[in-house]
């Protein structure tokens, strides 16, 4: 499990001393001893190129320039789920109460990420084709991983900044590209790289390539690309058909199902079962999180292998509104830690009672699993869902509920009720476009809590104002907060860069 990693250390280091077409790029002359032209010559080669792709999706070699912390922080810090708890990074301060300026730097860790995972897409994207050397199958379905990854990325950066640069090219001289007036093209390349990946992606993979990208990952994030483009702010209404159809081909494929226990999905013996369709893979000793520490309880014993920071999970809003407006809610006892067992007394602890006594920090066992078998504070492997079948059936319902004459296999209360059923909720019915809507995006915020889901979802569903007013933040009417701005330091930089009309 997991193991696809270790062949890309090499690959890994070459490529970090090219990191960022936007950061120093090639400034360390390395193409004596290794560069691109010399590197993919053989399958081998180009099957390091791509787990190093995948190396730097979980890696934090660059600090807060990585996926598990800026990246995941911006999506969903800002809901009304999250909370940086007792974190004094200003930066996540700023995500969590709606604060950020161009001068963020946590915006700016994004920004970098985002682009130094494409980089290294892009270079092997242009030279794996090249090769002929090897089975040609297999380079082809590498290829379809970087592209996905590719895709990936940037639908990433333009929900979250709109006016980005783009480019499919390794060059230097790209550097300086404009970010205005890319809108279709990227939207474009993001199609073409999630359906050619569909087309040459397995279904499922076993042994040490469990974890890689594969055909239904694709469809999915080809259906979010769908669905984005439908909603706000570019309300291109035609692709809620094209979401539903894709999101339909999936549910009829029968790849994928909800397993029964909802708290399944984030331990460590669970994390790859029939709801897995794309994570962030975390290997112990190789790329660990130190999540766990992240979310674990302050000098209390959750698990025994890890000490707790305190430093992110829930806002006591969402705790009250979940156990008033639906005590019944199977994902309670998941989504927040109410008790747990002291793996150094044995004895069983309760929220109010044996710990915080006020309960002023709601904690999550999401990224919290005692059992697994991650080492030391930094070596946790318990994966990120970028997706799972949930969101299919979420993301279902809403396209239905949107698209103008769609006539499919099932209709808008599908999705929504099967993910209510297992909560052991009571199933939707009778309710117009509107008000589905809105029970929607309150599901998707129950279920995909913590999984940076929220804030895209609030963006898309053109619902920020209203839901943020949960936690006591009144944003105006102003759409600033619906987009982020381009980090200042990445304005100067860059000058053909052109800051964001909302953040001028």
């Amino acid at each position: 499990m997991k193991a696809f990693y270790k062949i890309g250390i090499l690959c890994t280091i070459f490529l970090t001393t090219l990191n960022s077409c936007f950061d120093k790029l090639l400034e360390e002359k390395v193409y004596d001893f290794l560069s691109p032209n010399n590197f993919y010559q053989t399958e081998t080669d180009a099957e390091s190129a791509v787990n190093a792709i995948y190396s730097r999706l979980a890696s934090s070699e660059s600090g807060d320039i990585s996926f598990h912390r800026a990246a995941w922080m911006i999506g969903d810090f800002p809901g009304e789920s999250s909370s940086a708890q007792t974190s004094t990074v200003p930066y996540r301060l700023a995500f969590e109460f709606f604060t950020w300026t161009p001068n963020t730097d946590g915006i700016e860790f994004v920004w970098q990420f985002f682009y130094q995972v494409i980089f290294r897409t892009n270079i092997a994207i242009e030279r794996i084709p090249l090769i002929k050397d090897g089975d040609q199958n297999k380079l082809k379905r590498l290829e379809g991983e970087a592209r996905l990854v590719r895709a990936l990325s940037y639908l990433y950066l333009i929900r979250l900044f709109e006016n980005v640069p783009f480019t499919i090219s390794s060059e230097e001289k790209d550097r300086n590209l404009p970010n205005m007036g890319n809108t279709d093209l990227i939207f474009d390349q993001i199609i073409e790289d999630f359906k050619f990946a569909e087309s040459v992606l397995p279904v499922s993979y076993s042994g040490n390539d469990v974890g890689r990208a594969t055909k239904g990952a694709a469809q999915t994030l080809l259906a979010k690309t769908y669905l984005t483009m439908a909603g706000y702010p570019w309300n291109k209404t035609e692709n809620y058909s094209l979401a539903a159809s894709k999101l339909e081909e999936i549910i009829k494929s029968g790849t994928y199902d909800l397993v029964p226990d909802y708290g399944n999905n984030f331990k460590e013996v669970g994390e790859h079962n029939k709801e897995y369709i794309f994570d962030v893979e975390f290997h112990s000793n190789l790329n660990g999180s130190n999540w766990v520490n992240m979310t674990c309880i302050r000098d209390q014993n959750v698990c025994r292998q890890f000490s707790g920071w305190s430093s992110t999970g829930g806002t006591k809003n969402f705790y009250n509104d979940m156990i008033t407006l639906q005590p019944e809610d199977k994902r309670i006892p998941v989504n927040f830690i109410l008790q747990f067992k002291d793996v150094v007394s044995g004895d069983i602890k309760v929220w109010g009672e044996d710990y915080d006594q006020n309960m002023g920090l709601v904690h999550t066992w999401k990224y919290t699993d005692p059992d697994e078998t991650g080492s030391s504070d930094q070596n946790s492997n318990i994966n990120f869902h970028f997706t799972r079948y949930a969101d299919v059936l979420l993301m279902h319902s809403e396209a239905v509920n949107n698209a103008s004459g769609f006539s499919g296999s099932y209709d808008k209360y599908y999705g929504i009720n099967k993910v209510r059923e297992r909560a052991g909720l009571a199933p939707l019915v009778n309710l117009d476009k509107d008000a589905f809507n809105k029970s929607l995006i309150w599901e998707r915020v129950c279920e995909l809590c913590f999984e940076s889901h929220v804030w895209y979802d609030y963006k898309r569903m053109n619902c920020m104002e209203e839901r943020v007013a949960r936690k006591g933040i009144d944003i105006g009417t102003s759409k600033k907060y619906y987009v982020f701005p381009i980090p200042v330091n990445e304005l100067d930089r860059n000058p053909n860069l052109e800051q964001h009309p909302l953040w001028k």
